[in-house]
């Protein structure tokens, strides 16, 4: 899980290094709208959450039928859903995507528009792809997921310079490629893993009466999806609101906070693809109503976790700013990037570590909680503080506001998981 989460991690990467050979207005686009675009993909990763939690907590008791309709029943929510979310997604992207950049950013505006309706439209595919590993990893086999990743993330390694600069009879598309090759190698990522679940060529397979609707297993779906999902769109949209403070200072302070982010990402992938394991064997052991393991289970992520990342945030903190020069050798850009490294690389440790006890909620089937974690740490914490330092301190100010909402975030994230009910399974005797 740590792999597959870094490789797709590498397509913003990928897109940031060619973006940056193009100039700083260019690589802004994909940053800016980032923040909105997962408010939608939010709703993608919240249902695949409900398929881990129901099918590894059926499979740790041992109920594999009620796995596979669970399984069938968050694919088809999660299609459905996927579908809506991507048409109004494309409706609304002007208005929004303008009103987010403000009129000090404006030239950014046309590039970002086409870049986020591009992602939009092979939104449905890419719910497709997130539900169907996400089932797989429910069952136990992580592996899967780092393959299909191996393989998109390869896919847009090739694409992203063809489809950007041109090549042979292929014209350049600039922002536009970059949406594009991302797009494309998602949706083949996403047929071929649905293909894989059908023929279950993993040992775990569905059939098309599985996707019949089930309204007892859908409202479970949708009470263990709805919260992850609101969590990471209401989420999602205080960074939107953050971005529009950071746009307000100017490309290059979103050029240096887009390049800080892309590396905190791959630091923060580790953690998440911790997280996915937790997830899974929370599930599990609570299915099988083994609470010892599972208390155990939290005790030793969090502890590999703030080790691995406390190393790995050292080593950003003092070499920031060749980091950002890799991707836009730009004096401005890398003076802020350099800013940016010494303050946020001190909260990263707290921050993954907080996402080790959010996935074990999760794992257990309490979303809501995960749910009161995140919203409280964005709209609670971080949005205030960011309105008040950053008016005060200026850009220097947005990251005070960052190492103080992990902190705290942390700190609220162990009270729920030591405190909490999460050792209850969701899954009841009647339905086994």
């Amino acid at each position: 899980m740590v792999v597959s989460n870094l490789m797709q991690t590498f397509y913003n990467v990928v897109d940031a290094y060619f973006l940056g050979k193009l100039g700083k207005i260019e690589f802004s686009a994909p940053t800016v709208v980032w923040p909105l675009l997962f408010v939608f993909i939010s709703f993608s990763i919240g249902f695949s959450n409900a398929g881990v939690a129901l099918v590894a907590q059926y499979t740790g008791a041992r109920d594999k039928e009620n796995a596979k309709r669970a399984a069938g029943q968050s694919l088809l929510v999660s299609f459905v859903i996927g579908t809506g979310i991507s048409i109004l997604g494309i409706i609304i992207s002007k208005p929004v995507i303008t009103a987010i950049v403000g009129p000090r950013s404006s030239q950014i505006v046309p590039y970002a528009i086409s870049y986020f309706r591009i992602i939009m439209f092979g939104l449905p595919l890419g719910f497709i792809f997130n539900t169907t590993t996400s089932i797989v990893r429910g069952w136990g086999d992580s592996k899967f997921t780092m393959k299909i990743m191996f393989l998109s993330t390869v896919i847009n390694i090739i694409l992203d310079p063809i489809f950007i600069f041109g090549f042979w009879i292929i014209p350049g598309f600039g922002v536009s490629g970059a949406a594009w090759a991302t797009t494309l190698a998602r949706g083949i990522a996403g047929i071929i893993s649905a293909y894989h679940l059908f023929e279950g060529t993993r040992g775990f397979k569905i059939h098309f009466k599985d996707l019949y609707p089930k309204w007892w297993l859908i409202k479970k779906v949708l009470r263990i999806g709805f919260p992850g999902s609101a969590s990471m769109s209401v989420t999602s949209l205080g960074f939107t609101i953050i971005m529009r403070f950071v746009s307000s200072f100017g490309p290059a302070v979103i050029s240096a906070y887009g390049v800080g982010n892309r590396i905190i990402s791959i630091i923060t992938m580790i953690s998440f693809g911790l997280g996915s394991a937790v997830t899974t064997m929370i599930g599990q052991f609570l299915g099988a109503k083994d609470v010892k393991n599972a208390e155990k289970t939290v005790k030793v992520a969090f502890l590999v976790n703030f080790s691995i990342v406390f190393f790995l945030s050292s080593l950003t903190f003092f070499f920031g700013g060749s980091l950002t020069k890799f991707f836009i050798n730009d004096p401005e850009v890398i003076k802020v990037g350099n800013i940016f490294f010494k303050y946020v690389s001190f909260s990263l440790p707290f921050f993954t570590s907080m996402t080790v006890f959010t996935n074990t909620l999760i794992g257990a089937g309490r979303t809501e909680q995960s749910m009161i974690i995140d919203i409280t740490r964005l709209w609670g914490i971080r949005v205030p503080l960011i309105g008040i330092m950053s008016a005060k301190y200026g850009f220097i100010g947005l990251f005070y506001a960052m190492i103080i909402s992990n902190i705290l975030a942390l700190i609220l994230a162990w009270l729920f998981v030591r405190f909490g009910n999460w050792k209850t399974p969701v899954i009841s005797k009647s339905q086994l």
